[in-house]
């Protein structure tokens, strides 16, 4: 990493990685004297800041790094039979957990901190260590792929991959809360550090949320719907039903 005191910042990025701006401006927005200014429509965040916000500006960068381009690399490279896509979406969601404290040691390496930062050119020229130990996951899967034509085989390795994910936490509580729902903690806390790609489907979201922190147990507070059926589907005997 650079150290270079970055007191203006521009960040762009396109339609691929456009939610990764929100996380960012959240981050930074909790950096004393930094003032945020997302511009939606032309997918920038302009940062301006009084104090050092390099470390918080290069931490945030490396989360995007591995969860957003490393999720959208996988599912661009891997070739899934399954037709359910909320079972894709976790099967790519649980292959991105993987071996994530080393890709976020090298992802800082790699984020140069200047008063530009383009994350859809750094995806596409700046990420060509990270790129060659995903492909060892991507060569991984499509080598076993005819495994996983098999609907139930795919559904016994999925579980098998998501109770293997590291620092599991002992439960997660759905429940919803307005007209959407939520993952809660084990005292019915929010979850908020972590970074889920908010442009997806509300569904979708919960699921990788849920992939991410593999809960032990998850207890469903909700009556029977598609969403419920999905997840007792993929996480199996840990779900329970309030």
């Amino acid at each position: 990493m650079h150290i270079l005191l970055v007191m203006t910042c521009k960040i762009s990025t396109d339609e691929r990685f456009s939610s990764s701006l929100n996380y960012i401006m959240r981050r930074i927005s909790c950096v004393s004297g930094c003032e945020v200014e997302l511009n939606n429509e032309q997918k920038t965040l302009t940062l301006r800041s009084k104090s050092d916000m390099n470390a918080t500006l290069a931490d945030a960068i490396a989360d995007v790094i591995i969860t957003d381009c490393k999720s959208y690399y996988i599912n661009e490279k891997i070739k899934l039979p399954i037709r359910d896509r909320l079972c894709a979406s976790a099967f790519t969601s649980v292959l991105s957990t993987f071996d994530r404290d080393t890709d976020k040691i090298i992802a800082k390496t790699l984020v140069k901190l200047t008063p530009q930062i383009n994350i859809d050119s750094l995806y596409e020229f700046g990420l060509y260590i990270l790129k060659n130990r995903w492909d060892e996951v991507v060569h991984l899967a499509n080598e076993n792929i005819r495994y996983l034509v098999c609907q139930k085989t795919f559904m016994e390795l999925l579980r098998f991959l998501i109770s293997n994910v590291d620092e599991r936490s002992r439960e997660a509580h759905i429940i919803k809360v307005g007209d959407k729902f939520e993952v809660l903690g084990t005292g019915f806390e929010p979850i908020d550090n972590l970074y889920i790609n908010e442009s997806l489907p509300d569904d979708i979201q919960i699921v990788n949320k849920l992939v991410a922190i593999a809960p032990k147990q998850i207890f469903l507070h909700m009556s029977n719907s598609a969403l419920q059926n999905s997840i007792k589907n993929i996480f199996g005997t840990c779900t329970v039903v309030n």
